[in-house]
């Protein structure tokens, strides 16, 4: 990439929604390291000299056997510092093999790329990390866990209260002082 914040867009969209799996892998080439790594939470791919196709390209070519990917990049942050890319993003999946109107979650997510410098001055995807909230994923994937996991946050979230509470009253700890 010459211009991260304006390819990057167009990067993700052609490794995510390609068109058949020769655009998908020559995306992934033109703009991925060799030895890229990967960090999802089901997959882990680690740098090595031919990561990016022994380990990255068969998880994006197995996702899209599964799904049929719509992508839509919402925000793209740069930070010319670290050479770091951020991007707020939503995945609809719509599965290949199940009628979509049946169950296509809607994922969004936080990517966040890690770009070096080649010899020949353009940016590459050196790491690739994605954050999701737990009740994005798995929750979605499986219909009705997302209120599970949701519901069980709200519990601790309660339980954060009542023990802050008795911190306060019982052992005097932690309190706020008046204004």
């Amino acid at each position: 990439m010459q211009d991260p914040v304006y390819e990057v867009t167009s990067v993700i969209k052609g490794i995510v929604q390609a068109q058949n799996a020769t655009l998908q892998r020559d995306t992934l080439r033109k703009y991925y390291a060799p030895d890229a790594s990967f960090d999802h939470p089901f997959y882990l791919v680690g740098s090595s000299a031919s990561s990016r196709e022994t380990g990255i390209l068969p998880i994006y070519q197995w996702q899209r056997c599964l799904y049929i990917p719509q992508v839509e990049v919402h925000n793209v942050g740069f930070d010319k510092e670290s050479n770091k890319i951020f991007l707020d993003v939503t995945q609809r999946w719509v599965p290949t093999f199940l009628p979509k109107a049946l169950y296509a979650p809607t994922l969004r997510s936080i990517i966040v790329l890690y770009l070096q410098r080649g010899a020949d001055g353009r940016f590459y995807v050196k790491r690739q990390e994605d954050y999701y909230q737990p009740q994005t994923l798995p929750g979605k994937l499986i219909p009705g866990f997302d209120i599970v996991i949701l519901l069980s946050k709200r519990i601790c979230t309660f339980i954060c209260l009542l023990l802050a509470l008795f911190c306060r009253v019982v052992f005097r700890h932690w309190r706020p002082v008046a204004q």
